[in-house]
């Protein structure tokens, strides 16, 4: 459960599919920031049905395809 991680070494790139439309994908975000799981300067690919900009991400780019949309992100 990405919700719920243990603490963890930081990594250099994360891949974010999660349900589409429940939120979850920010939820992991956090536990990921808070469980040492991401630094500054990681690279997020998140997938999700809408953009996403999540607090504490900055937005490298967006791209949508059919009914899905993947949002580059870099923690900061």
């Amino acid at each position: 459960d990405a919700t719920k991680l243990s603490p963890g070494r930081p990594c250099d790139l994360v891949f974010l599919d999660p349900p589409y439309g429940k939120g979850l994908g920010e939820i992991a975000l956090g536990s990921a920031v808070a469980k040492g799981w991401i630094l500054p300067g990681t690279l997020i690919v998140f997938e999700e049905s809408t953009t996403s900009n999540p607090d504490g991400f900055h937005v490298e780019t967006i791209r949508k395809f059919g009914g899905s949309t993947i949002t580059l992100l870099t923690s900061i």
